[in-house]
């Protein structure tokens, strides 16, 4: 007898074939199923229906473009300058050069690949024309170094047009530059950078279908069906499959409900629940995995970056810039190199070599909080914030007065206490920026525990893994004040040492990253050696390491001048001494810092100066 229980298998994703076939001038662009010969429609229809995806794409383009392409106009003349800021401003009558760039960064996000129409003047010496092209409405040629175009692919025999590839040593009427992004198993077409997580990207868009449609239906069916009124023939049971599995699966069906008229129980048909009552817990579970799967197919450590924000995780200032460096080192400096090489070739054809460059951006987002804002800037800046008139001359005088005396009082305070240290009785060092009195608290605290040190650092990371294995490496350096980039290198450290293992671990047919502490890892953290009583914590004011020139200049203002000059002489305060100041004139003293700092060429600007303080390990 044959098993009469059928089992309809979910579709797995696979990455497209590029075949040549007999009938074809063109090589296909995914050999088979639905989106035969059309995977960069698949990809864009993944583009417009997954939000957590649009919104990843998204900013990368935006981060990829920056502030569009500046013109390097050293070493050219007047007409030189002219003539480079015109092709810049109209390659074609319609755009600019940064209208197509935005254009083509888009199209590289989501297919890894670009295409641009290049039309020659008479001469064929020069570029007319640069147009942007549809990426997905070109086909390679099989015999020719050349492209078929298009509007509609979905046709047996689609309307084409042959297009010869950019050759500017055979220049002439039209071309397509037709660019690739670089994927090992890429041939004739690229494959997109986030491969690995679109299976996620499909589980995410169904999700959301599946959410609209139970909500249309406000009924659920995951059920077995068991018939009792005999076995029919094979043919007729494969009839009725196709029907209830054309009716009623898949997430257009999502809380849909079967109907069934009969005569008796004995000939009706059974209806039994197979989704369990942990469907709310599972489903969590699986929204949880997909977004994250789809932040590591796209490289993401950091889903603030991109307006997505991870539960539990607050994102300060100084996280999502140091977020923001580790993705733009890893990931958007390649890209833009790439968007450069292409137009700058293009702009040698006109006589201009190395000429653009992308203007960076800063992170999407990131604005000062008010606290931070009013924490540094003085009674006049913060009315023109809020938009309230300048105050009268007499008032503000008053008003500056008092911030001079409240400034005064601080520096007097910090004058009248402390401890002169010698610079040899110094053994450790580091520049730390504290928000808050709990940042400063934590890091002593961790320091007095672990020590200091390498070491130190990985068995500080252990912890916050011990206390927590769910963390993400963001909340870890969230918690710490470093950057995500030195606790992935801390990861490394302790994987290697044995004390960690991260893995992933199956939830539900989901993957999930887990962090497990090993025997040694506990042993190492039961046995770290505490900081010696006989040292002491201290901190000292001193010019960032970032900043260049002299340690005071001319806008150095007085609040950071004094602190420079008192520790220059060898002053040092305890965590205790900085509290009580800070309590004492209302301020945070931590975190003020002087003021704004806007660095060299006015594109970034910081709320804290060029100095910083200095935590050190004294011998007492």
């Amino acid at each position: 007898m044959k098993d009469n229980l059928f089992v309809i298998k979910l579709n797995t994703h696979k990455p497209p074939e590029f075949k040549e076939v007999r009938s074809k001038e063109w090589i296909l662009y995914g050999s088979s199923g639905e989106w035969k010969n059309r995977y960069p429609d698949y990809l864009l229809d993944l583009y417009n229906s997954s939000a957590k995806h649009h919104a990843i794409v998204n900013g990368k383009v935006d981060y990829i473009f920056g502030n569009g392409f500046m013109l390097n106009e050293g070493g050219l003349d007047t007409e030189g300058i002219a003539k480079a800021n015109d092709f810049l401003r109209h390659p074609n009558s319609e755009e600019s050069l940064n209208d197509i760039a935005a254009k083509c960064i888009a199209d590289l996000e989501i297919y890894n690949g670009f295409a641009l129409e290049i039309i020659y003047n008479q001469t064929n010496r020069k570029i007319a024309a640069i147009h942007h092209a549809e990426f997905k409405q070109y086909r390679k040629a099989k015999d020719a170094d050349a492209y078929f175009f298009s509007e509609d692919w979905k046709k047996y025999n689609p309307e084409t047009e042959l297009i010869h590839a950019f050759d500017h040593n055979n220049p002439g009427g039209k071309q397509l530059l037709y660019v690739r992004g670089y994927h090992p198993q890429s041939q004739a077409y690229p494959l997109p950078n986030y491969l690995g997580c679109i299976p996620y990207i499909e589980v995410d868009k169904e999700i959301a279908n599946y959410q609209l449609n139970a909500i249309k239906n406000n009924f659920q069916a995951g059920k077995m069906i068991n018939f009792f009124n005999g076995q029919p023939p094979e043919e007729e049971q494969e009839s009725i499959e196709g029907k209830l599995n054309k009716k009623f699966t898949g997430t257009d069906n999502a809380n849909s409900f079967i109907l069934n008229f009969n005569d008796s129980k004995e000939q009706g048909a059974e209806v039994i629940n197979l989704d369990g009552n942990d469907f709310a817990d599972r489903y969590q579970i699986l929204e949880k995995t997909t977004q994250q799967n789809i932040f590591t197919g796209h490289r993401i450590t950091d889903g603030a970056l991109f307006g997505v924000k991870e539960e539990g995780i607050f994102n300060t200032r100084q996280q999502l810039r140091d977020s923001y460096e580790l993705f733009k080192n890893t990931y958007v400096n390649n890209r833009q190199m790439l968007v450069e090489r292409v137009f700058n070739g293009l702009m040698e054809v006109q006589g201009f070599v190395d000429r653009l460059e992308i203007r960076d951006v800063e992170p999407l987002g990131v604005e000062f909080s008010e606290q931070t804002k009013v924490s540094v800037m003085t009674t006049e800046e913060i009315r023109e914030e809020i938009g309230l008139e300048p105050l009268a001359e007499a008032e503000k005088m008053q008003k500056v007065d008092a911030e001079m005396e409240a400034e005064t009082r601080v520096c007097e305070a910090f004058a009248s206490c402390g401890e002169n240290v010698n610079s040899s009785s110094i053994i450790y060092t580091r520049p730390v920026r504290f928000e808050t009195q709990q940042d400063a608290d934590h890091s002593e605290d961790t320091l007095k525990r672990f020590g200091f040190g390498s070491e130190a650092f990985d068995l500080a990371v252990l912890d916050q893994l011990k206390k927590d294995p769910s963390l993400s490496w963001a909340a870890i350096a969230e918690v710490m004040k470093v950057t995500v980039d030195e606790i992935l290198e801390s990861v490394r450290n302790l994987a290697a040492l044995d004390y960690l293992k991260v893995g992933v671990a199956t939830v539900i047919d989901s993957t999930q990253k887990v962090s497990e502490i090993t025997t040694r890892g506990n042993r190492a953290l039961e046995t770290a050696e505490p900081l010696d009583v006989a040292l002491k914590i201290r901190y000292r004011y001193i010019k960032s390491g970032e900043a260049a020139g002299a340690s005071i200049i001319e806008t150095t203002r007085d609040f950071c001048r004094n602190l420079v000059n008192l520790s220059n002489s060898g002053k040092t305060w305890s965590n205790a001494e900085i509290q009580q100041i800070g309590m004492s004139e209302g301020r945070n003293v931590w975190q003020r810092k002087g003021g704004f700092w806007t660095r060299k060429g006015g594109q970034v600007t910081t709320p804290y100066c060029r100095h910083v303080w200095e935590q050190l390990v004294v011998k007492a």
